[in-house]
């Protein structure tokens, strides 16, 4: 099954599960380093993965390194559709 992918909200192209899941491990290890530098009430957000509702298999991942309150994190996942997964780290 291939995936959309996306870097930054910019469409990539299609991928497979396994480049999935290599592009998920690069964004979350960076991530955690990114996080070292952030106030205690702030997110960096690293992955949204999308599924499908009627098959529950993923359909998109879209990945960045975005810095933001905690507060408009939770506004963005208030939101997005049920059918969103988002990934984040917080400053250890």
């Amino acid at each position: 099954m291939n995936i959309d992918l996306y870097f930054n909200s910019i469409y990539c192209g299609f991928t497979t599960i396994e480049k999935i899941e290599e592009h998920y491990e690069e964004y979350r290890l960076a991530a955690i380093a990114k996080a070292e530098g952030i106030d205690w009430n702030e997110i960096i957000l690293y992955a949204i993965y999308a599924y499908d509702p009627k098959i529950g298999g993923m359909i998109s991942a879209d990945f960045m390194l975005l810095r933001m309150p905690y507060s408009r994190y939770a506004e963005l996942c208030s939101k997005l559709s049920g059918y969103c997964r988002l990934f984040f780290t917080g400053r250890s």
